[in-house]
């Protein structure tokens, strides 16, 4: 198998993996905590079990596309 198809399954491995990480880690955090800090539209946000998001502060817009769990 060349190289470049090595690193490109690895990469796509290692993105699964994180995803389904950060996704276990969230449910977690949300069970333990009963919310979790993400990125949303542009707000670093709090989103309780119950559905309810309060916004902490806004992003530079720079950052603003960016998709972030941070607990």
């Amino acid at each position: 198998m060349e190289n470049s198809k090595k690193e490109y399954i690895t990469k796509r491995l290692l993105e699964r993996g994180s995803k389904r990480a950060f996704k276990s880690a969230s449910k977690e955090a949300m069970k333990a905590n009963g919310y979790v800090v993400v990125v949303l539209d542009g707000w670093v946000v709090k989103e309780f079990s119950d559905g309810q998001i309060e916004r902490l502060e806004k992003l530079d817009s720079a950052l603003a596309d960016l998709e972030l769990k941070l607990d």
